[in-house]
């Protein structure tokens, strides 16, 4: 399927190019319960709140006191800034990315000049806001594969209040919504291509 090229997109009106069966996800009770809070907080509240003011009235929502934070040492500002707001309702429990000291030559992983020679350490932090008893984990501007790695191991339900992109600064959607990096995008991917 191609979604992205659909021009009517009529399954918003209830009207779907093609049936598909429903996932059967929807039947577990755990996973209704996470829907019907997300779908309330959209009724209620459509184009009034931030992410952040979401992601707290989704927590209020499930009944969670507890919320973890995944963060990059690139944005340690804005988690404290995060964390700071969040304390207010919430307890909180942090993991930096670089939590451990996790040597990279460990996991025999490639040494840039320029950077720590500590790793990066997702799955640490997902084991760390587990253990902490968090009902919630937010992710703040994990590197790219990183991020990955937190979603995969990480076992409690997760929400993303940030994603990292250096060059963009942390607006990565500027590469297809913004017509000067987006052309200079296109660009680089011809002249790689040889065209």
């Amino acid at each position: 399927m191609r979604c992205d090229l659909c021009e009517k997109k009529s399954c918003g009106e209830g009207k779907p190019c093609v049936e598909k069966p429903m996932p059967g996800a929807y039947s577990d009770p755990a996973v209704k319960r996470l829907m019907r809070a997300a779908s309330e907080i959209e009724a209620e509240h459509y184009g009034m709140m931030n992410r952040l003011q979401e992601i707290m009235e989704f927590a209020r929502k499930m009944g969670w006191r507890k919320i973890g934070l995944a963060f990059c040492m690139g944005l340690a500002e804005e988690a404290r800034a995060a964390g700071e707001i969040l304390s207010m309702e919430f307890e909180i429990e942090s993991a930096c990315c670089k939590i451990g000291g996790l040597a990279k030559k460990t996991l025999g992983m490639a040494e840039s000049p320029e950077l720590m020679e500590s790793s990066c350490n997702p799955a640490g932090q997902a084991a760390q806001l587990e253990s902490a008893g968090c009902d919630l984990a937010i992710v703040m501007g994990l590197c790219v594969g990183h991020d990955t790695v937190f979603y995969r191991t990480c076992s409690l339900p997760v929400t993303t209040l940030a994603v990292k992109d250096r060059v963009l600064g942390h607006n990565p959607l500027a590469a297809v919504t913004c017509p000067y990096v987006k052309k200079r995008v296109i660009k680089e991917l011809k002249a790689k291509k040889g065209e």
